[in-house]
């Protein structure tokens, strides 16, 4: 599975706006919106290697400001060779590519990215849709 495909197979799904969490479960109709709409933004996408690496504490802290996505999956996941049990995502408009924050229980949100370009196209529908 690509990594582009694996958040529908997420338990639920946790948007962050300024620090205040909402969380859809898998089946609700938020849910399958937020996964129609990451599909639909990655559609034309590609994985490439991360510019960095994600500090657990920077990342908790970075998440008390902006708008943030987590897919949260039941079991761990692999995907190129590094596990995870949740990926995050800060959703900025005009953001064109985004790092995929990995967090295992082990490291919490420290550790090497994923790094997913678009290809031309941009966050907006998808930052729209989260915070409506």
């Amino acid at each position: 599975m690509q990594l582009q495909q694996v958040v529908s197979l997420a338990e639920e799904i946790n948007v962050v706006r300024d620090g205040v969490k909402q969380t859809y479960g898998a089946g609700s109709e938020p849910f399958g919106e937020i996964v129609d709409a990451w599909e639909a933004m990655t559609v034309n996408s590609v994985v490439m290697p991360a510019f960095g690496v994600s500090l657990n504490e920077h990342t908790l802290n970075a998440m008390q400001s902006g708008v943030w996505a987590e897919f949260c999956f039941a079991e761990s996941r692999v995907i190129n060779g590094l596990p995870f049990e949740k990926l995050l995502i800060e959703v900025k408009p005009e953001y064109a590519g985004f790092n995929l924050n990995r967090y295992t229980r082990e490291r919490g949100y420290g550790g090497r990215c994923f790094y997913i370009d678009l290809r031309g196209g941009n966050m907006q529908a998808f930052y729209e849709l989260l915070t409506k």
